[in-house]
């Protein structure tokens, strides 16, 4: 029977073998854990803004790194980055990383800090997470910039008005968003993915030859540019199959711009 374990990591923490400490500058704090972790397992990231980078490697093990720093110029930054917590929840095969602002956001409503330029600004948080190739990834964010390479597994991005760049994905991608860009660069197009935006534009790279059913209702004040024969029904909608048809590819957006393109 495997033994779980939970892990809930502060950055105010300051022990002599803590992996958690602070950086050469006193208004910035990391935190560093490696732990072991099944190669299937799922890893969950929920933040707000900052930036995530997921990349993936052969080892059973995920390693995680988050950066705190300040968002702009003023006072009030240090206690706010004391504050700031990185939160990771984990067993055997599943690992759970948060940004944790409660202990900021219940400082900012004192009413003495607005008169020390304490206005409510949140801090940046920064990640680099290592995961293994076949892990389970869903990240839950506000307005991040976030990367995930070389992934052979399915993939759950849902951001507000953030950036995702994915690239060498060997699985199935859900993504949703709001006035946010996206591109994802599919290796294989192995499972069924959906790309739902409001208002956003998406990017979506798949293997020349790759077949596959499109359902795309792109809606009157949506587009669609095509790489691939695609001719639209009125109230801009497809459902069709192209290269012979294969794993189902779903678009749904309103006012937003989707791209279907052929990957080099």
């Amino acid at each position: 029977m495997i033994r779980s374990y939970h892990l809930i990591v502060c950055l105010a923490l300051t022990l002599a073998s803590a992996t958690a400490g602070w950086a050469a500058d006193a208004d910035v704090k990391e935190v560093r854990q490696t732990l072991p972790f099944a190669r299937d397992g799922r890893v969950s990231i929920h933040t707000y803004k900052g930036s995530i980078d997921v990349k993936t490697w052969d080892s059973a093990q995920v390693e995680i790194y988050a950066r705190v720093e300040p968002d702009g110029f003023g006072g009030g930054w240090k206690e706010k980055i004391q504050d700031t917590e990185i939160r990771i929840d984990a067993s055997a095969d599943s690992v759970r990383i948060e940004s944790d602002y409660k202990k900021v956001e219940r400082r900012s409503f004192d009413f003495w800090n607005f008169f020390d330029g304490n206005d409510g600004t949140l801090p940046l948080v920064h990640y680099k997470i290592k995961v293994p190739r076949n892990a389970i990834v869903r990240i839950k964010d506000y307005k991040s910039k976030t990367e995930v390479t070389g992934l052979n597994s399915d993939l759950d991005i849902d951001t507000y008005k953030g950036t995702v760049a994915v690239s060498g994905l060997d699985g199935s991608l859900v993504l949703n968003t709001y006035k946010g860009e996206a591109r994802a660069q599919f290796a294989n197009l192995a499972r069924r993915s959906r790309f739902k935006t409001y208002k956003g534009e998406i990017e979506i790279l798949l293997p020349r030859d790759k077949g596959f059913d499109l359902d795309a209702e792109i809606g009157r004040r949506g587009s669609l540019d095509s790489a691939f024969e695609v001719r639209m029904a009125r109230g801009k909608s497809f459902h069709g199959s192209i290269n012979g048809g294969g794993p189902a590819l779903h678009l749904d957006g309103y006012r937003g711009t989707f791209r279907l393109r052929r990957a080099l």
